[in-house]
């Protein structure tokens, strides 16, 4: 009895349980598969890129240092150049980057170019006349700028976006070369490399830089113009500048000095991975390398001491220098200046014929050195307070030293000319500090100040002042003769 009433409570309990699942849950579900796209065959429009591969081809290893700009703010990273590096490394070349705020003056005495990418600050006018002098002794300048790459910033007050394209940074470099960048950038709506602002450039001026070219790309560039050079890159008739919405066949992506030895791109991602690929962008950076690498400065006293063109420096001081520790101290020096440069010193004894020569003379010359003084046309007269110096009028003798350089085929020789053996050791430190700081270059001659006038013309009258003669009393003395007086002692005496 007991035993049926509790199979009655178990049937009771679960029953319904049993009901229920069977009544909702008929089985396991079987989800149907959904229907999806067909991915796989889609395609997304792309644009026709005009990619392809630089020939190889045999290059001239001409050698060369570039300097590249990175003191100004510069819009770019180092990886950004490697295309043009290589280039230049193929080529025998390095690439120098410029990170210290004092070493652009002094590295371009020895650089063969300099390539300035997307400024953000502008140049001092102590590095414009740099720069131009560089040029203007056969150097090479590369700038960059570039739409897409200016300096932003906000007003902290108002919050308002203060653009600083780097066309206003590179302009006043490129004022003394006849070449402007213009604050816009170049579009063109019918044809171009996958965006409007993304142009072509398929007609060229006639040079080096644009050898071998069918069609250019430039991503975002300022148009440039060049009032006394040639524009080398233009664009079709439907690219716009985006101030004007207008073509201007007078303005394109690059233009030229009249010099040939500074060019301008309003463009610099050209360059850059991958769009280095694109049409005949590759070719374009190979000549601008052979372009950078092509400079050659003259040689010039605003180099010094990067002057040399041969390994060793010959010194000649004939007798006027002797050895001495003053001597060998500033020999010293000067040795350790030409190594920094890879320079080695010699001391001759006999004026050399050829080669690298730093002659020391004062103005009294030799008979050895009177040939190679005379085309200067400097005029001393013996015994004379002045000498008449070409582009500098009379020159006094004292407290000043010239300095004088013949370039050569076989050698550039330096002179250094002053009014006494003192004066030119004098002037020889100061020289071998590695700088003519002190010196007012025009041309192959220099003037340069080694202390004041009043300092040099009392050492003068001291060594004027005749030595007594034993048994002649010395001027002012009194006494027997014969007999040495000593020198009265003066008396402070009160004024008034």
């Amino acid at each position: 009895m007991k035993k049926g009433l509790l199979w009655i409570a178990l049937a009771a309990l679960f029953l319904p349980l049993l009901a229920r699942t069977l009544w909702f849950y008929r089985g396991i579900a079987q989800r149907p598969e959904i229907a999806t796209p067909d991915y796989r065959s889609f395609t997304v429009p792309q644009p026709a890129l005009q990619s392809q591969n630089v020939p190889q081809q045999d290059v001239e290893v001409a050698g060369g240092i570039v300097l590249v700009d990175y003191l100004h703010g510069n819009q770019f990273q180092p990886a950004e150049i490697q295309s043009l590096r290589e280039a230049v490394e193929q080529r025998g070349g390095r690439l120098d980057t410029l990170t210290d705020a004092g070493g652009l003056i002094a590295k371009l005495k020895y650089a063969n170019a300099l390539v300035v990418i997307s400024p953000s600050y502008g140049f001092t006018d102590s590095e414009i006349q740099a720069v131009t002098n560089f040029v203007g002794r056969g150097g090479r300048l590369a700038v960059f700028a570039d739409a897409t790459r200016g300096l932003m910033s906000a007003d902290p007050f108002s919050g308002t976006i203060l653009d600083a394209p780097d066309s206003n940074a590179v302009n006043p470099l490129l004022a003394n070369f006849g070449i402007s960048v213009n604050n816009d950038y170049l579009y063109n709506l019918l044809e171009n490399e996958g965006n409007f602002r993304n142009v072509f450039f398929g007609s060229f001026g006639k040079d080096e830089l644009t050898f071998g070219l069918k069609q250019v790309a430039f991503y975002g560039t300022h148009s440039v113009e060049s009032d006394a050079g040639q524009v080398l890159f233009f664009g079709a008739d439907q690219t716009f500048s985006s101030i004007t919405d207008a073509h201007n066949p007078a303005e394109g992506g690059a233009a030229l000095s009249d010099d040939g030895n500074v060019v301008a791109f309003g463009d610099f991602t050209f360059m850059t991975s991958p769009y280095n690929t694109v049409c005949d962008n590759g070719t374009l950076i190979t000549n601008i390398a052979d372009f950078l690498l092509g400079g050659e400065q003259e040689p010039s006293l605003a180099a010094f001491p990067f002057v040399f063109s041969q390994p060793d420096l010959q010194v000649y001081a004939g007798s006027e220098v002797k050895v001495t520790a003053a001597t060998v101290a500033v020999f010293a020096k000067l040795q350790t200046t030409l190594q920094a440069v890879n320079v080695n010193m010699k001391i001759e004894t006999k004026l050399p014929s050829e080669g690298d020569k730093l002659i020391l003379s004062t103005f009294s010359l030799s008979d050895d050195v009177v040939p190679l003084v005379e085309p200067f046309n400097l005029q001393m007269d013996e015994g004379g307070k002045f000498i008449k110096v070409p582009g500098f009028g009379d020159v006094v003798r004292s407290g000043n030293g010239i300095v004088l350089f013949e370039p050569g085929k076989e050698g550039n020789t330096i002179i250094l000319l002053a009014e006494t053996k003192k004066d030119v050791l004098l002037f020889l430190s100061s020289v071998s500090s590695g700088s003519l700081q002190n010196c007012v270059l025009q041309s192959r001659i220099g003037v340069c100040g080694m202390g004041s006038e009043d300092s040099y013309s009392e050492e003068e009258e001291t060594e004027a002042t005749p030595t007594p003669t034993p048994g002649t009393p010395a001027a002012g003395s009194t006494g027997t003769a014969g007999t040495e007086q000593p020198t009265p002692t003066p008396v402070a005496t009160g004024v008034g």
